[in-house]
């Protein structure tokens, strides 16, 4: 949420987030003249090239924008409406690959087409236009585009699927980001704030998933391998039996901790042999915590989707606000791994 404060400093009300559908906003009419008119709203300087670019061949598709930024990179933005909608990375991705081959020679008559319908402006020439291209890259002796369009992906909000494709995108080299754009309804206007959220906090699943992963592979390997969080906590004396726990930590999008629903609270149960599993507030059956937070991000995902493998320690924390992973690796140090 926002805060508007008032012009003598004297009070202060908040302002809760709408959604694009309940503003009636829309991509292409509202969403992406935005971008269009003010492209720094991505959190950068870009020179608009074309908006809806349909230039190619043997394809009806549209690229919603195309721009080029200070690098001399191409940067394909791909407009969502709905956080749920799937395959934006796939498209954009799509949109990357038909564009890179594009040369500064090739991009410069979609640009004077824009500049005449957008900016209204008949008397810029061709070679006017290329030069203004040429002359918004900053690097020195620029000659010519790179072959490796950005990705830009800009939406309300992003699905686990989509934050989980960009950073593994990211990591085998793609340069693809995520800008996310939250309205709130202020005094008969709306206001956009731009949020660049790669890395994500949604993603964090993404990451230790990976973590574990590697894990494994060292302990395949006979190398060194973490015990369980819970038995480390326990041991060390950090949690005891009877204690509350909640779930509000690195959550995915589409979920928000509440902090009087039961879905997002339980109590630790010491096993005889020292394990330690959830008492769930809502059911009262206990769980492994995995088990549990996966069953809770599946049961909350709008369209029921597995959220894959998880890892519960990382979402769970103690009433102090301690999260579980966090606190069994500040017990251990960096040098315990047996």
């Amino acid at each position: 949420m926002i805060f508007i404060v008032s012009q003598d400093l004297r009070s202060v009300e908040k302002t809760s987030k709408a959604s694009f559908t309940n503003l009636n906003l829309w991509e292409r009419q509202h969403i992406e003249e935005w971008i269009r008119k003010a492209p720094d709203i991505l959190g950068e300087d870009l020179l608009v090239a074309s908006a809806e670019f349909d230039r190619f061949t043997g394809s009806q598709d549209r690229l919603d924008v195309l721009a080029v930024d200070r690098q001399g990179n191409l940067v394909v933005v791909e407009i969502k409406r709905d956080p749920y909608a799937g395959y934006a990375d796939l498209q954009a991705i799509r949109y990357a690959a038909m564009v890179s081959a594009m040369t500064v020679e090739k991009l410069a008559p979609h640009y004077l087409n824009y500049l005449q319908k957008y900016v209204r402006n008949d008397r810029v020439t061709l070679d006017e236009a290329k030069n203004q291209i040429v002359e918004f890259v900053e690097v020195d002796d620029f000659e010519e585009l790179t072959t490796k369009p950005r990705i830009i992906l800009c939406s309300e909000g992003f699905s686990l699927e989509i934050t989980t494709t960009v950073l593994w995108l990211r990591q085998c080299g793609v340069d693809i980001s995520c800008v996310q754009f939250t309205p709130y309804p202020v005094e008969g206007k709306i206001v956009i704030v731009p949020t660049k959220v790669i890395p994500l906090q949604t993603a964090e699943q993404y990451q230790v998933d990976i973590q574990k992963k590697q894990e494994e592979r060292a302990r395949q390997s006979g190398g060194p391998r973490r015990r369980p969080t819970l038995q480390i906590l326990i041991e060390k004396g950090l949690i005891k039996g009877g204690e509350k726990i909640l779930l509000r930590s690195y959550l995915p999008s589409h979920i928000q901790y509440r902090e009087s629903d039961p879905t997002f609270s339980g109590v630790l149960v010491v096993t005889p042999s020292q394990g330690c599993k959830v008492r769930w507030d809502k059911d009262q059956s206990e769980y492994a915590i995995s088990t549990l937070t996966w069953r809770i991000f599946r049961d909350l995902h709008p369209e029921k989707k597995d959220p894959g493998g998880v890892n519960g320690n990382w979402h769970w924390a103690l009433e102090s606000g301690d999260n579980l992973w966090d606190l069994a690796e500040e017990a251990l140090g960096r040098q315990e791994r047996i």
